[in-house]
């Protein structure tokens, strides 16, 4: 067989982290991080927002790893089922940004090494066994989503302040009730497939009302600093931004269950939660998050137009 040229390798790696979904870990992170700085950004800062962004690319390489025979069926163009990537250099990849997230973990605190130590055991676990059945995948992958924002925290000052458990709480419900509705969009390939997800699991009209409800409890615990005057106004503005996404995005999945309407819900929850995710720093530092969030939506706006790939 040819060998694949270096182009062609470095466009399967783009494609099997789902680059467009980038700013996903980083604005996960922010909460925590800008929480635990007080008034100065040091050199951990960045860093914890980097350990993050590889360790989800990371994640998604296991993902494709673990499910290529899946995929060969369902999605024969990914990278490793179109032979562009073979299985034992995703894995080497992966695991290699694994053991590096780890080392700068460490480097920055012992707590924060454990604490990525814990999110690889997370999305090894989701990647491998929990994806596939029901609930307990719905739950998993949020549970990693929401832990960065104490990541972030514990990576900057070995400490997690109560701005970064608010975030843990509403991080976690809001990826909680994004990861039930995004699973629409592969629902009959799921079903033929014999791959049993929530709306599988415990039925359509049930994972819709649990995934309304979380995503529901998830701007309730957002708006607590408010509601104690601990934010300003610029801080309703992007869970309002964030909530109107949410709710156009949503709404033709609640009507009818297609496929094409969970895709747009997935999209809708991605683009959504750049700006749910990171609006808790807000209440720290107001002029970062204005301009990080509406720079990172347009971003990944973009790059999910040009990329034309399934995330």
């Amino acid at each position: 067989m040819k060998e694949l040229g270096w182009k062609v390798k470095l466009r399967a790696y783009l494609e099997i982290i789902r680059y467009p979904l980038f700013p996903i870990p980083i604005v996960a992170t922010l909460p925590g991080a800008v929480a635990a700085s007080g008034d100065r950004i040091t050199w951990r800062f960045p860093l914890a927002l980097l350990t993050a962004a590889l360790g989800y690319f990371a994640g998604m390489m296991k993902n494709d790893y673990f499910h290529r025979e899946t995929d060969a069926i369902a999605h024969p163009e990914r990278p490793i089922p179109s032979g562009r990537l073979s299985p034992r250099e995703v894995f080497i990849a992966a695991s290699s940004l694994y053991v590096l997230c780890l080392i700068l973990g460490f480097s920055m605190n012992w707590k924060a090494g454990l604490m990525v130590v814990l999110l690889v055991m997370i999305s090894h676990l989701y990647n491998a066994i929990f994806k596939e059945r029901g609930i307990w995948g719905s739950i998993s992958l949020p549970l990693g989503m929401g832990l960065l924002s104490v990541f972030g925290a514990l990576c900057v000052s070995g400490g997690v302040p109560m701005l970064a458990l608010y975030a843990f709480g509403a991080n976690f419900l809001f990826d909680f009730g994004t990861h039930i509705v995004t699973t629409f969009k592969d629902i009959e390939r799921d079903r033929r497939l014999g791959i049993i997800t929530t709306p599988i699991q415990i039925g359509v009209k049930p994972a819709l009302i649990l995934s309304g409800c979380a995503t529901a409890s998830a701007f309730l615990i957002a708006l607590i600093p408010f509601l104690r005057g601990e934010a300003g106004p610029i801080y309703l503005v992007w869970l309002g931004w964030a909530l109107l996404v949410v709710v156009l995005s949503r709404v033709p999945l609640m009507m009818e269950q297609t496929e094409r309407n969970g895709y747009l819900a997935l999209k809708g929850a991605m683009l959504a939660s750049i700006s749910f995710f990171p609006a808790l720093g807000a209440v720290r530092m107001p002029i970062l998050t204005s301009t990080l969030i509406p720079s990172l939506s347009l971003i990944s706006w973009y790059l999910l137009r040009r990329a034309r790939q399934e995330v």
